[in-house]
Order: structure tokens, then C-alpha cells, then sequence
């Protein structure tokens, strides 16, 4: 799996402060290599070409955090969807109970 992001202006060669999000590379389908797992489109525009991360990093670059969809369809893809709602709901758990032992 690759990653990309946008917004390196060719004026500056700096990340451009709106752009917050590493997303996820489509590799099969429609625009496939062109477009993330989400949606957002992956090539170039006027002063802001995407940068491609391969392969897919642990940690998202500085400044940066993972698209949460493309995360949730990165997990379906590699058969982990199942275990990421499993945890996810353990947590929201854990998070209720200690919730509530602060109140009592």
C-alpha cells in the first residue's frame, strides 16, 4: 500500500496549512493510483502536486494525520475490519465505565 498527500506549493516547497491528511492509495478500480481509498482525488494540480509516501508509513509525516475512511477501508481491504470494530467497541467501553466511576 502507498500513501499520498497534497499541498506542496512549487512556490514555496512547503506544506500548504490546510492540508491536514494522509490518505490511503487505491490501487485497483476506477483511478486506480490516482485517487485515495476515500474519494480525494491523488494528482496534480496548479501548485499543489501530490506526494506519494511508498510504502504506506507506520506514522503519518508531521503535521499530518491518517484520513479516518481511508483507514476504515485500508482495515476491510487486509481482512482487519472485523478486529478494528471489536476494539473500537471494547474501548468505547472502557471510556463508559470510567465515565461513570468518575461521577459515582
Amino acid at each position: 500500500m502507498r500513501a499520498f498527500h497534497r499541498g506542496y506549493s512549487a512556490a514555496t516547497g512547503r506544506r500548504a496549512s490546510q492540508v491536514r491528511r494522509l490518505h490511503v492509495m487505491r490501487e485497483d478500480g476506477d483511478f486506480a493510483g490516482r485517487q485515495a481509498l476515500c474519494g480525494t482525488p491523488g494528482w496534480g494540480v496548479t501548485n499543489s502536486p501530490a506526494v506519494i509516501l511508498d510504502p504506506l508509513p507506520a506514522r503519518p509525516p508531521t503535521g499530518l494525520s491518517w484520513c479516518r475512511s481511508c483507514i476504515g477501508h485500508a482495515a476491510d481491504l487486509v481482512g482487519q475490519l472485523e478486529a478494528f470494530a471489536r476494539i473500537i467497541a471494547a474501548l468505547n467501553d472502557l471510556a463508559a465505565a470510567e465515565q461513570e466511576e468518575s461521577v459515582s
